[in-house]
């Protein structure tokens, strides 16, 4: 839907600018930019194009506005008043996916293909008629990444201009050229670019710039003839961060005027049409309220000046996208932002008083507003005044749910604020949490933050795991995941405010979010309550570390560990903290409770027996487990490495109640993937060399020893009643007496074995590499059925469950596949996208699935009908565990998540 808006705000603001201009005696008064506005917006779903061709899905000019879209149409538009002229057509089926679209005079390029074909269809097009003008085929190398010190062009590999078009034709040296006229494109001139230089190039309307650092260590900015691919003008930059083994860093932005940004290592230019230089950054940074305004440079964070004179433009701070220009006479940039936020929007192009902006799924038309200056165009005319102190939006009683003796250390921000935009509250003590608070943007009024907020939370949704049982339109709290580990934040607005709240600590931000909401509202929206959580029959505990073990459920307790080294006991009914203890290192590897006690490895070499009910240690000891640990019989084994790198292992059986050691086996040549021993009277044990090894439990003694696959493969366990499932990564299958190791059967099948075999219900269902689930006689060893998925999805993992006479089988297509266990007839199958999936499993009549996306689906056996789906925020790391009519689960967001059966 197109939507336009009006402009009598602008009409009544000239009207009184001119009415008080009348009067003789009256000063002069000037108008200034003071405000982009929307004039109109239209849907925009084709992106805004991906490597490695660079090019743009969308095009401007002062005549029309060119959209390509999904369907391989191209939607011309009017650029004042967005109204539709006309669609190109995608051309007979099957259309090739448009890859880029350019107006360049009175003529439309289109340019169809796919990324990882060489070849594409290059196309002029009559922009006023729709005409075909002239179709070629265009060869375009694939990108593939250059190789450590080559030399590479970086840049749009087709460039239109008024005056011809520019395509390269390689990546990569040599860098071949190739000229075309824009009426009947045909090549004009081929050339190929001097060796031994990296290249940057942007085009504008009537040249295209090519950036250079050349093996001379020179660095030059240069325009070129788009019609003879002949040099005009060029001029050599310094840069002062010239790294040893290379060039340094380089980036080209050009608009349609001709003016030019060069950013060169720690250093940025500015050049104008003619080649003169315009400004350096220190200079052109001293942005001052703009007087007068040439068409957009770019668009993204407010530019600032570094002391080593770099031009920051993605520094993240204030909230909102701005569209900076040049000014011609000055050489210095003037910038006023938008109503969308700097991460998620980009720059199509701009016209006179019109700049076409992409973002939030749309194309936005907007004009440039001229008034009386009433404030800091820095701040959208907002008073300096009007921001609030960020130290002052909470209090010590606030931080005391955290510890007592938080102090708060304001910012050193914009001077121009007489009040700190930023704060940080300092825990008591080193193993606190530091708290974040910044104040993201005021705006001139409430629905104009509440826009504001809306486009940044839908951006943190598509990049960052959310916590979903808190999100409301004024509130969202999520996770990122940074080199330290995963951080908590929460984005929140109230009246005009926007203000983010960030810590290391996710249990932090979670206490502190709410306290931070009531008190915006109480400041600017006084006897407003916030709306009360939504109440779900189970909770959401958040960690510090993306959860890698299941969740362990056990005398109304849950017992989980997260990758930041921490142990913690929940509340089963309420998901209340009853206590929780750090490792001191990341958890990894499944834990076990027994006996009262909780056993726990990190992947720092520890090994902690914590009491159940308090968390207090009862032992520790240095140990490098390679694995997850299984308790039997009052003892724990674990796979062990010494030292940690070791290709070697060793199985280990400890005392539980001491960590004594009782017995250590090695089985022969390496164990790259232990896999989880089976426990028991016998211990059993596979390996990577095609062995399976019975142990006896209280010496460690060998019992027996079976050869079920090669000397390099691995082998994996399974055991039903007195039987063990031995399956090699040859595809040998065998079941063994688990007292004597007697082969009752052996059997091979046609693929790969990758998976844990899973035996019931009279078989034994195995898990190809290739996506294909095998389902053999328990008693015979007999083949009884295969049922085969395509597809060639990354980090693919078969996993089953059986039940009902069905079994459930994920597949290689990212699907489960409900398949009778007589006879692998498929039932029904469903979608499980991208990603890994956590499950399945089989359930109180239920069958239980977490998707790649991270929604946990609860399924009918029988059809597959959905009875209820809850997204998590965040990939789920865990198999689903039932217990009590819940399902516990853990997952990458560092969420240990309880939900209704």
């Amino acid at each position: 839907m197109l939507t336009v808006f009006g402009r009598r705000a602008g009409a009544i603001l000239l009207v009184v600018v001119l009415a008080a201009c009348s009067s003789a005696d009256a000063p002069r008064l000037s108008l200034v930019p003071v405000e982009w506005r929307v004039a109109w917006s239209a849907p925009a779903d084709a992106g805004t194009g991906e490597p490695p061709f660079e090019t743009p899905r969308y095009a401007v000019s002062d005549r029309a506005v060119a959209m390509a879209t999904r369907q391989g149409t191209v939607r011309i538009h009017d650029p004042r008043t967005g109204e539709l002229r006309r669609t190109v057509p995608a051309g007979p089926a099957p259309a090739a996916p448009v890859t880029g679209v350019w107006i360049a005079a009175d003529t439309l390029v289109v340019s169809r293909g796919t990324p990882d074909v060489a070849a594409h269809a290059l196309i002029g097009l009559d922009l006023a008629t729709g005409a075909t003008l002239w179709r070629r085929t265009i060869a375009v190398s694939t990108h593939r990444p250059p190789a450590i010190g080559a030399v590479v062009y970086r840049g749009p590999r087709i460039m239109v201009t008024e005056r011809g078009i520019v395509v390269f034709e390689r990546p990569a040296e040599p860098f071949d050229l190739q000229a075309l006229d824009l009426r009947t494109g045909a090549t004009t001139v081929r050339a190929t670019y001097p060796r031994g230089c990296d290249l940057q190039g942007a085009a504008t309307a009537r040249s295209v710039m090519l950036l250079s650092y050349c093996a001379s260590s020179q660095v030059r900015l240069a325009s070129m003839d788009p019609r003879t691919l002949r040099p005009g003008w060029a001029r050599l930059l310094s840069s002062l961060a010239s790294p040893p083994d290379g060039g340094p860093p380089m980036t080209l932005t050009a608009n349609a005027e001709g003016y030019v940004h060069a950013s060169v290592g720690e250093e940025d230019f500015f050049y104008g049409p003619d080649g003169r230089p315009a400004s350096t950054a220190s200079e052109a940074a001293r942005v001052m309220n703009p007087t007068r305004w040439s068409t957009p440079l770019f668009v993204g964070s407010y530019p600032v000046a570094a002391d080593n004179g770099a031009l920051f433009l993605h520094n993240g701070w204030p909230l909102p996208a701005y569209l900076t220009s040049l000014d011609p006479a000055t050489g210095r940039l003037g910038a006023l932002p938008l109503d969308l936020p700097a991460r998620s929007v980009s720059l199509v192009g701009a016209i006179r008083d019109l700049a076409f902006v992409y973002g939030d799924g749309r194309l936005s038309a907007y004009k440039l507003s001229y008034g009386l200056s009433h404030g800091s165009a820095r701040f959208g005319g907002v008073p300096a005044s009007a921001w609030p102190d960020a130290c002052a939006l909470l209090a010590g009683r606030d931080l005391s749910v955290l510890a007592d003796g938080y102090r708060a250390v304001p910012g050193q921000d914009d001077p121009a604020l007489p009040k700190p935009a930023t704060c940080d509250w300092i825990p008591p003590t080193d193993d606190g949490a530091v708290v974040s608070l910044s104040v993201e943007w005021v705006s001139p009024s409430s629905a104009a933050a509440r826009k504001l907020f809306t486009a940044e939370a839908d951006a943190v949704k598509g990049a960052d795991a959310v916590d979903l049982t808190t999100q409301r339109p004024d509130f969202l709290s999520y996770t990122v995941a940074r080199t330290n580990g995963l951080h908590g934040a929460t984005i929140v607005t109230a009246g005009p405010v926007i203000v983010r709240l960030s810590s290391t600590s996710r249990q932090a931000v979670r206490l502190l979010s709410p306290l931070l909401r009531d008190n915006l509202l109480a400041r600017y929206r006084p006897g407003a309550r916030a709306p009360g959580p939504v109440r779900e029959r189970g909770w959401i505990h958040p960690t510090d570390g993306a959860v890698h073990a299941e969740p362990v459920v056990a005398g109304g307790v849950v017992y989980a560990t997260s990758g930041d080294g921490t142990v913690s006991a929940l509340d089963a009914a309420t998901g209340g903290l009853r206590w929780s203890f750090r490792t001191g290192g990341p958890v990894q590897f499944d834990h076990v409770v027994m006996d009262g006690t909780v056993f726990v490895a990190n992947t720092s070499g520890r090994l902690t027996a914590l009491d159940a009910a308090t968390g207090r240690p009862r032992w520790s000891r240095r140990l490098n487990v390679a694995g997850d640990l299984v308790g039997a019989a009052g003892r724990l084994y674990a796979w062990t490495r010494s030292p940690a790198w070791s290709a070697n292992a060793d199985v280990v059986a400890l005392d539980a109640a001491s960590g004594r050691r009782a017995w250590a086996f090695r089985p022969e040549g390496d164990v790259l993937n232990p896999d989880p021993v089976l426990a028991g009277d016998v211990v059993h044990v596979g390996g990577d060399h095609g062995m399976v090894y019975a142990l006896a439990a209280a010496s460690g003694a060998r019992k027996w020893r079976f050869r079920a696959g090669g000397a390099r493969d691995h082998t994996y366990l399974a055991r039903a009643g007195g039987v063990v499932y031995a399956a090699s990564t040859d595809g040998e299958v065998h079941a063994l007496e688990a007292a004597s190791g007697k082969a009752r059967w052996s059997s091979e099948i046609a693929g790969s074995v990758d998976f844990r075999p899973v035996a019931a219900g009279g078989a034994v269902y195995l898990g190809g590499r290739d996506g294909t689930t095998y389902a053999l006689d328990a008693a015979s060893g007999t083949r009884l059925w295969r049922f085969r998925t395509e597809g060639d999805k990354p980090g693919y993992r078969w996993d089953a469950a059986v039940a009902s006479g069905l079994v459930y089988a994920t597949g290689a297509d990212s699907m489960l596949h409900a398949l009778d266990a007589a006879t692998g007839a498929s039932r029904w199958s469903f979608p499980l996208g991208k990603g890994r999936p956590a499950g399945p499993v089989a359930a109180g009549g239920t069958i239980h699935i977490g998707d790649g996306a991270g929604t946990l689906h609860a399924l009918d056996p029988a059809t597959g009908t959905v009875r209820r789906s809850f997204p998590t925020g965040g990939p789920i790391e865990t198999r689903p565990v039932v217990a009590g009519g819940f399902v516990y689960v853990g997952g990458s967001n560092g969420d240990i998540s309880k939900l209704s059966e």
